[in-house]
């Protein structure tokens, strides 16, 4: 009997100890990547004490780590993550990896691999999960993005004990600017990396920053002031028409550029209409504001012309999200399939912009 409880209390230890044969990577050695700002507090895209005249809804929402990633090299066989956010509670159209977990990828000779993803526990704000093991010994760059709907409070890496470890930072020949709604800032993509700006971010690697802000992108005159304190912009992309009212789209939209053209006289500016909403399918009052709103957005985009504006783009919603009515989670949020869509369209007029730019 002593000989079975002393094997018992051999495997106990046994199993704790390989618990505790590993590395602790904390954030701290680690650079945030895909954010406006070098000076920024915590995880937050926007020092929003700075800014203090954003509006406050729009304060909160630049708050979370939406299009931040960190990349990082590694021969461990195991990678793991702690990390806490500001609560545990879920949009009623996101998956809780979007909102509240991390999305890794590997790079290959032919781009990025999805590699993992972080499960966030449901209930608590605190969570551990092994985002890939059974690796081979051999190393790998990692890209990490960060939860897109939540503020990230703190996060550590956990690797094989034995394993090297090396920061790594991604060097981009273009930076690209995306201001805009819920869309832009990842709903509904199924988890961190599929997010239309990431995507993009990955396949023509470029620095894209993304400022979406959910519900919030109402072309605000403060946040134009902020945008013209990021640096080295290739491109302004703004996707901020489904949160405008029709009114708000005319009232606005002239005096926006106009402010951005104070810091940024010859970046060019892409300026897109509001997806197709499926919810207007048979909402005519959805359909009604949509189609009020682009009319609206594209009248200012010409009087920008008119008035003598240079190197302003127009991309029309059409066939955005596709045709089959099979493009969003809720009538108006896009699927991985909608992001997806929209990338085949956004991206190639993004690569005419950057061309022209290039010969110009």
């Amino acid at each position: 009997m002593q000989k079975k409880y002393l094997l018992v209390i051999i495997v106990l230890l046994s199993s704790l100890t390989g618990i505790r044969a590993q590395q602790v990577i904390p954030s701290s050695i680690l650079t945030v990547q895909g954010r406006a700002f070098s000076e920024v507090p915590g995880f937050h895209r926007v020092d929003t004490i700075k800014y203090h005249n954003i509006p406050p809804a729009v304060k909160k929402l630049y708050a979370h780590a939406a299009g931040l990633f960190i990349t990082f090299r590694t021969n461990s066989a195991k990678l793991s993550i702690d990390w806490e956010t500001a609560d545990a509670a879920l949009g009623n159209n996101s998956t809780p990896i979007m909102s509240r977990g991390f999305d890794a990828y590997v790079k290959e000779p032919d781009g990025w691999r999805f590699a993992g993803v972080a499960r966030p526990q449901l209930k608590k704000a605190e969570s551990s999960y092994t985002i890939v093991e059974n690796m081979e010994k051999t190393e790998k760059e990692f890209l990490l993005y960060f939860p897109l709907y939540k503020e990230l409070r703190s996060f550590q890496l956990r690797i094989d004990e034995d394993a090297s470890f090396s920061p790594t930072i991604q060097q981009f020949d273009k930076k690209i600017v995306i201001y805009g709604s819920s869309i832009v800032h990842g709903a509904s993509a199924s988890r961190p990396g599929l997010a239309y700006p990431a995507k993009i971010s990955r396949s023509m690697h470029a620095d894209v920053i993304n400022m979406g802000v959910s519900g919030n992108a109402r072309m605000e005159l403060s946040v134009a002031q902020m945008i013209n304190d990021i640096e080295g912009v290739d491109l302004i992309v703004m996707d901020c028409v489904p949160n405008c009212s029709p009114e708000q789209v005319t009232e606005r939209t002239f005096a926006f550029v106009k402010e951005l053209r104070k810091r940024h006289p010859n970046t060019p500016i892409l300026m897109m209409e509001s997806i197709i909403r499926q919810i207007g399918n048979y909402n005519l009052e959805w359909k009604k504001k949509r189609h009020k709103q682009n009319v609206n957005f594209r009248t200012e985009y010409e009087r920008l012309l008119a008035a003598g504006y240079k190197n302003l783009f127009y991309l029309p919603a059409d066939h955005l999200i596709g045709d089959d009515y099979e493009g969003t989670i809720d009538g108006t949020h896009p699927t991985d399939v909608g992001f997806e869509r929209m990338v085949k369209i956004i991206q190639p007029k993004i690569e005419e912009i950057l061309d022209l730019k290039s010969k110009m």
